[in-house]
């Protein structure tokens, strides 16, 4: 700030001006500081404080007190300071101790502390995050308290020192200030005019992302049963209005920018921005509000700012330079002076698998049509290379793509060469899974062959997308109706090589093997021999064992699960259902997807618990190792170990407890003192069978 013409007199002007500038006076003193003047702040400000005091204008002199003690002087001078200001108000001197003087509180914070405590008299509007809206009653200065009347909890005494910080006031135009004044008539604004209730909100909140929209309305304002129409109706409101940005997903923040419209304005302000991010946002912008892009201003911003993007992105980051391209055709603006089939054919030439993962899914067709009409021959060069690399989704959009741009041939040769040598990936073999009538009009692979691979492809150790592909692919085994129909198709041979690599293949966690054995057998209970060969015992129904802890743990997931993951999830599905086009909206698709998985897990939870049983493993005899008790093992070395063999879900790793489904567990179960076991890690000798030691014993009540 320029304080060149500063002086004494100016100080007089502020002592004797009938109201004080306040926050003018504050920036003077500070850039009287800035500029090397730190005596003539100090002086000038001690003689406003002695004004204002001798005048009794209180909050003046805190004012400036704030800003001296922040320059000079200890807290105890402050304190001294501040009841030479309040003089005879013995009410102001009440409220120095909970404003936290004399504390640890930094100086700055405790007039602020001190400034929101003298605003707070009674008839004033409040709000406490605990106890909701609320009326001021009384100010009881005697025992340093105010009553307040709270919507949700009536009438409450506050102490000044807990009100100072917990305690916000509120405008007139605020929000809940308004719905005091004129419940009726805000309830007619939020029927006829949602968007301007969420204008409202954001006024009185600030920017904040839909879900703390929701639950800052939700019930208070809006009555959960209207809250979709509500904010279907805002949206809608909302869309053509340039000084409210909402955003896609639910944690962005909804953006109030007083002042903006869409018009050759808002252009130019687009063309003073430089960051690629806010950018993209401003591109999205544009075509989800259907600007007009046509005008000489917005063809002029438009083309320069994508140019800045494509240009400007680093090469470590070619899908900037993607998104830049979409952008331009989605626009139909020519970005200025660029190679554009250079930059095109870098793209092609650079880490293409990366750049199309990390790319929405929505936004890869349009890539692929510019990349296909730059230079056709070179792209399919590429995506040979990375089909067998990349995610499912972006797979669909190459193979869709392949076969728009008159390549079907090259992408059914690159399916049926993968599946013919066996190299078919996971996102590849969930490509043939989903899409049967593209399989069927290639004649690429039987549903029952398809299995077979997808069993081989369990068994890998894959990570990244391919490993969300795998985890896709095992889940179609818990789908009985999925099993039966391909198993339908099989011989008998088939249906016993089938059941046998369940039963017998790597990949497999124990509980999900015996669940999709038993959906087998349900149908196909001929097969019984394979999980019990002839000669042996006839099968007995063996409930599995595990911790009542463990068993506690489980069915507190699935209660979290029905009470909470999948409620939510449902609100997500609403809340993306109401972004429009279902087809390019990525964040339904995720919502579906997320739900299709949390009710699958919520299934193998319900299941899981009723096929195991709890138990405290109390009295377990120790004549032999059995689940529920300990052994003390000798391997060739010397080396002691002692383990605690619990049930199929227990594991802990500082109390050396085992799963009974572990391998150790295995060759030690039925073993007695004195036998020799072939354990993973070589032969041990098995010394003790032991009782669960007291700690154990702790862990499972825990």
């Amino acid at each position: 700030m320029d304080v060149s013409g500063v002086d004494s007199s100016w100080f007089e002007e502020q002592a004797s001006a009938e109201v004080l500038d306040r926050e003018q006076c504050l920036l003077v003193l500070s850039g009287l500081t800035d500029a090397g003047r730190v005596s003539e702040a100090l002086s000038g400000g001690q003689q406003l404080l002695e004004a204002f005091t001798e005048q009794s204008r209180i909050d003046d002199a805190i004012c400036v007190l704030s800003w001296l003690a922040s320059h000079s002087g200890s807290q105890e001078d402050v304190v001294d300071r501040l009841k030479r200001v309040f003089g005879r108000d013995k009410n102001a001197m009440k409220l120095i101790e909970p404003a936290g003087f004399g504390s640890s509180l930094p100086i700055a914070t405790c007039f602020e502390r001190l400034v929101h405590l003298r605003k707070m008299r009674a008839g004033a509007l409040c709000y406490n995050a605990t106890w909701g809206f609320g009326l001021i009653e009384e100010v009881d200065y005697f025992y340093a308290e105010l009553e307040i009347d709270f919507e949700q909890k009536g009438e409450h005494t506050l102490a000044f020192s807990y009100a100072a910080e917990a305690l916000e006031l509120l405008d007139d135009d605020h929000i809940l200030a308004v719905k005091h004044a004129d419940p009726e008539g805000l309830a007619e604004r939020i029927k006829k005019e949602p968007g301007e209730v969420v204008r409202l909100a954001l006024q009185s909140y600030g920017n904040m992302s839909v879900g703390l929209l929701t639950d800052r309305l939700v019930p208070s304002i809006v009555p959960e049963s209207g809250w979709k129409k509500f904010w279907d109706g805002a949206r809608k409101a909302l869309k053509e209005d340039a000084s409210i940005e909402i955003p896609r997903k639910r944690s962005e923040m909804i953006e109030l920018r007083e002042g903006m419209a869409y018009d050759d304005s808002w252009f130019d302000q687009l063309a003073a921005e430089r960051d690629i991010g806010r950018l993209f946002e401003r591109f999205k912008e544009v075509l989800e509000r259907g600007l007009d892009t046509t005008t000489e201003a917005a063809q002029r911003v438009l083309s320069e700012r994508l140019a800045f993007v494509i240009g400007g992105a680093p090469n470590s980051r070619p899908e900037w330079k993607a998104e830049g391209f979409i952008y331009a055709r989605l626009m139909n603006v020519e970005p200025v002076g660029l190679d554009v089939d250079a930059i095109l054919h870098a793209l092609i030439e650079s880490d293409l698998e990366g750049m199309l993962d990390r790319l929405p899914s929505r936004q890869l067709e349009t890539l692929l049509a510019i990349l296909f009409e730059s230079d056709k021959e070179a792209l399919v060069i590429r995506l040979k290379r990375v089909v067998p690399k990349v995610s499912h989704p972006v797979l669909n959009e190459i193979m869709a793509g392949l076969i728009r741009h008159g390549a079907e041939e090259v992408a059914r040769e690159l399916m049926a060469t993968a599946l013919g040598r066996r190299k078919a990936s996971a996102s590849m073999l969930l490509w043939c899974q989903r899409s049967t009538k593209q399989v069927k009009a290639w004649k690429l692979i039987s549903k029952s062959d398809l299995a077979f691979r997808i069993q081989e492809v369990l068994e890998k150790d894959l990570s990244g997308a391919l490993l969300r592909a795998q985890n896709q692919l095992r889940e179609k085994f818990q789908q009985q109706e999925w099993l039966h129909d391909v198993m339908d198709e099989m011989s008998e041979q088939q249906r016993r090589d089938f059941m046998r690599r369940i039963n017998e293949g790597q990949g497999w966690e124990v509980l999900d093997r015996k669940s999709v054995l038993a959906k087998v057998l349900r149908k196909f209970p001929e097969l019984q021999d394979i999980v019990t060969p002839a000669g042996s015992a006839p099968p007995k129904k063996e409930i599995p064992l595990t911790s009542s802890r463990s068993y506690r743990e489980r069915q507190a997931q699935l209660e979290k699960l029905m009470k909470v993951d999948i409620p939510e999830n449902s609100k997500e599905i609403e809340v993306a259902r109401s972004y429009g086009d279902l087809r390019e909206n990525a964040e339904f698709k995720y919502a579906k997807e997320r739900q299709g998985l949390l009710m699958a897990q919520g299934a193998q939870l319900a299941e899981d618990l009723e096929r195991v049983k709890p138990s405290d493993f109390e009295d377990v005899p120790t004549a032999h190792v059995s689940v529920g008790t300990g052994v003390r093992l000798l391997d060739g070395a010397g080396t002691e170990q002692v383990y605690f063999i619990l049930g199929a879900w227990d594991q802990d790793d500082a109390l050396h407890i085992l799963s009974s489904e572990t391998r150790l567990a295995t060759a030690l179960l039925g073993a007695h003192a004195g036998d020799e076991v072939e354990a993973p890690e070589g032969r041990m000798t098995v010394t003790e069978v032991l009782s669960l030691s007291s700690e154990v014993k702790a862990w499972i009540r825990a």
